[in-house]
């Protein structure tokens, strides 16, 4: 019988948490039952494995000679949880991670520009993937109004978002905003703030950086 035919992630000389979202992005795809992820680091193999687990599916874990890592996969039964969730362990911070204590990034808009909306979202979100490559990184991020869109139901920003706050910035949310939006429940990243810590935050900073 032929060699059946296994998908294969490579996620080697990738930081963490890229290795764990680019997992997750096959599990919503929801088009394979088994699948291979290789790793080259400890904390990728226990975080990509923890989230599988976390989503219901078998997880195998093998080590070839050297330092990379098998992961295979099987979902069983997509789309389901287990009652106690595995905790992902903390990305670790490299030196040259380094967050600027005096650059606050305050985002009043989920969208960047005026104009065309669509093509604001789509600059927005661009925006905040760059900023992950551009160092130093900013002491806060402050979303207000429309701005808590970005945290909340924008999945692509989520994912760009989190991985700054694992890089150490700090994420708030205004709560009120969010309560206006509906949206106080649906907090993805990082923590609700008011308008006193707003007004702190930018009397502190020496540079205020408005990408909307």
């Amino acid at each position: 019988m032929p060699q059946e035919h296994i998908f294969t992630l490579d996620v080697r000389g990738l930081k963490c948490p890229e290795p764990v979202i680019q997992t997750k992005r096959l599990f919503d795809q929801g088009n394979l039952n088994r699948f291979i992820v290789i790793v080259d680091n400890d904390v990728s193999r226990e975080n990509v494995s923890r989230f599988a687990r976390n989503q219901g599916a078998f997880v195998d874990v093998t080590q070839d000679n050297g330092p990379d890592w098998k992961i295979d996969i099987r979902i069983n039964n997509p789309g389901t949880q287990l009652s106690s969730e595995e905790p992902l362990i903390p990305c670790p911070i490299t030196v040259d991670q380094a967050v600027d204590p005096k650059t606050v990034i305050y985002v009043g808009s989920n969208v960047m520009g005026r104009g065309d909306d669509d093509l604001g979202a789509k600059l927005m979100r661009g925006f905040l993937r760059t900023m992950i490559d551009v160092k130093p990184y900013p002491w806060r991020m402050l979303f207000i109004n429309s701005g808590v869109k970005l945290t909340t139901t924008d999945q692509e920003a989520v994912e760009a978002i989190s991985l700054l706050g694992e890089r150490g910035v700090e994420i708030l949310s205004c709560g009120t905003c969010l309560d206006s939006f509906g949206l106080t429940d649906r907090l993805v990243i990082g923590r609700v703030t008011n308008m006193y810590e707003v007004l702190e935050s930018l009397n502190l900073a020496t540079k205020v950086i408005g990408p909307d």
